[in-house]
């Protein structure tokens, strides 16, 4: 099993972002298209990414092949930054905590992988308190539709 930490950080000054993946009247995405990763909300399906600051992904229909689905998000309640290493472990435990609800099976048991996005210092100053976590095949093998519930 692969765990994989990537944090958010916002673009700086000068740096064109996306905007929402194209998106019908219910929210879901209609076809692949690049978002600013602020965008993505719980249900939406990406291609992978670069470990390390993401700004950009590209939003799959769930209905086509893809790489990760976000399946639970949570604000972090903190008064101020609490560093990278807390920030991880926050991070870890709601996604491992979600996981099993979501998969129906323990994240130790699992073939499937989980990554997810935590705010960095850089992104919390700008507001940034979102962990978004993220489910996948081992690397290189996609997903047609959800995984929810797919006790793999």
């Amino acid at each position: 099993m692969l765990l994989v930490a990537v944090s958010l950080a916002l673009a700086g000054c000068g740096l064109i972002r996306s905007g929402d993946a194209h998106r019908d009247g219910s929210g879901r995405p209609t076809e692949s298209s690049k978002a600013d990763v602020f965008k993505l909300k719980v249900g939406d399906c990406i291609s992978r990414f670069k470990e390390g600051v993401v700004g950009d992904v590209t939003v799959i229909p769930c209905g086509e092949g893809h790489d990760l689905e976000a399946f639970a998000a949570t604000k972090m309640s903190d008064a101020s930054y609490p560093g990278a290493d807390a920030a991880t472990k926050k991070a870890e435990d709601f996604c491992f905590g979600e996981f099993t609800d979501f998969i129906g099976k323990d994240y130790e048991d699992s073939i499937l992988e989980t990554l997810y996005f935590q705010p960095t210092a850089l992104s919390w100053r700008s507001g940034d308190r979102e962990i978004l976590c993220l489910v996948g095949r081992p690397e290189g093998a996609q997903s047609v539709g959800t995984l929810k519930g797919s006790r793999q």
